[in-house]
């Protein structure tokens, strides 16, 4: 895969990124006119309880199955895929039963309320999400973007039509809107069945595959936890320190920092295929420094250009309302600092190549755990002193120390030649975002110059070549 193949598909997995994530922000204005900050929060806590579990349904088989389905062929890969999904669907139909059984147990813990049919609709959703994740995903690892986003697009496009109906027309709450999670998970999880079934040969499962997936996997699950632990304990830190209503505008916040990470996720989208092809062969580190200039360019605009106008986003005028309901506009403050964390998360990721190549998986917990450790520790000790926006700049320190954890255990080991100046043009505009105010003469032209000087001063000329490259 070329760089401009890797371009080319991470821009068609970040635009299938964009519109399914659009349709779900869109949601957020409905959740904002509708429900109050204390229901938001419930909900933002049911979603926070299916992230964290779900790594726990997937204990790392999701990793296993990109790495197997790129590297092998033939037999042995439909041996692989075949082991990872027999296990996923034995194993996920036990941690649902485990769910169903104690839903009178957790449910209080889990939602911030005693509603343990909720608990039920919960079991359902994660078991039909993990099963329609494998199929979908062996798309990418196939290098076939369209109908990836495709499967992805079609579950959200459910979730909101539903929501719709549920919330809107039926007026039936928070349980409309678990409703419409399960019944469009279960319509995506129908349609991707002929991908794997055409896959899938249960005679070629064998002992020493079984082996051989669950020592590759089962390292990833505790860094999986970890990474749900910085992700989503913020919200039941909030809950625990604060009230439900801070949750609730934590998370809308959030979601409008959703930007940066839709950049992030797109591009990692297309580049673990590519560095897991080219690693190895010559020139590719030279290759991975430049990918990684011009990554931080481009989701250093987005940050630096969504930070600047997310007052006037916010109050976007739909119909007769904005895009965010009034009550909520007071988490514009967090969304700088969420968007900030995303840049140095992106920073964390063009790093992956050397962990992967040398084949140091196990190391990817220890980074995970720093970042867990770091944001616990300072969301307990911000969040009594400054509320949404302490957590908040909790995740950016969090994301800052395990991007330095695995420069720190790559970069003798693996080195790259990076352009420091354009990995730090980013910040420096970052930080002139901080003081810019709210003239919007100011914010028009730190808009503008951010991208003349990055391509003019920040990229050096074999980079611009590549843009030109892109471009073109």
């Amino acid at each position: 895969m070329s760089v401009k193949l890797l371009g080319k598909q991470s821009l068609i997995y970040g635009f299938g990124h964009i519109l399914a994530r659009l349709v779900t922000f869109f949601l957020l204005p409905l959740y904002t006119h509708v429900f109050t900050p204390d229901e938001y929060g419930t909900i933002s806590l049911a979603y926070a309880f299916m992230g964290f579990t779900l790594i726990l349904y997937r204990y790392g088989m999701d990793t296993a199955l990109m790495k197997y389905s790129v590297q092998l062929e033939g037999r042995e890969k439909t041996a692989h895929i075949s082991t990872i999904y027999g296990l996923q669907l034995i194993t996920s139909l036990a941690f649902s039963g485990i769910l169903f059984l104690s839903k009178h147990i957790i449910a209080v813990s889990v939602l911030g309320i005693d509603k343990p049919d909720w608990i039920v609709l919960l079991s359902g959703i994660l078991l039909l999400d993990t099963l329609w994740n494998l199929p979908v995903l062996i798309l990418r690892t196939e290098e076939r973007p369209i109908p990836f986003i495709a499967y992805n697009f079609i579950n959200v496009l459910i979730t909101m039509g539903l929501n719709i109906v549920f919330v809107v027309e039926l007026k039936m709450g928070i349980q409309g809107v678990l409703l419409a999670n399960l019944y469009a998970s279960g319509s995506v999880f129908i349609i991707s069945l002929p991908i794997i079934i055409n896959r899938m040969d249960l005679g070629a499962i064998q002992k020493p595959t079984l082996n051989r997936v669950l020592r590759f996997a089962l390292p990833f699950l505790p860094a999986g936890i970890f990474t749900m632990i910085m992700e989503l304990a913020n919200r039941y830190l909030l809950e625990w320190l604060a009230d439900t209503a801070s949750v609730g505008l934590f998370s809308a916040g959030y979601k409008l920092g959703i930007f940066g990470l839709i950049v992030v996720m797109g591009f990692n989208m297309g580049w673990t295929p590519y560095f897991l092809k080219r690693g190895k062969e010559a020139g590719a580190r030279k290759e991975f420094a430049q990918i990684t200039s011009i990554f931080l360019g481009l989701l250093g605009f987005v940050i630096v250009a969504v930070s600047l106008w997310v007052p006037e986003i916010m109050r976007l005028p739909i119909g007769s309302r904005t895009l965010i309901g009034q009550q909520f506009w007071s988490a514009d403050n967090v969304v700088f600092a969420i968007l900030l964390g995303y840049y140095f998360f992106g920073t964390y990721v063009v790093q992956l190549p050397g962990i992967y190549i040398k084949e140091i998986t196990n190391s990817v917990p220890i980074f995970r755990a720093v970042g867990a450790g770091v944001n616990i520790g300072l969301n307990i000790y911000l969040i009594p002193r400054y509320g949404v926006v302490g957590s908040a700049c909790a995740t950016v320190l969090a994301f800052i120390a395990m991007s330095l954890s695995i420069f720190l255990r790559t970069y003798k080991i693996f080195p790259v030649l990076y352009n420091w100046i354009a990995c730090f043009y980013p910040v420096i505009f970052m930080g002139i975002v901080f003081y810019t105010g709210d003239d919007v003469l100011i914010r028009l032209i730190v808009t503008i110059c951010y991208p003349i000087g990055w391509y003019l001063f920040a990229i050096n000329s074999e980079e611009r070549k590549i843009v030109k490259g892109l471009i073109t």
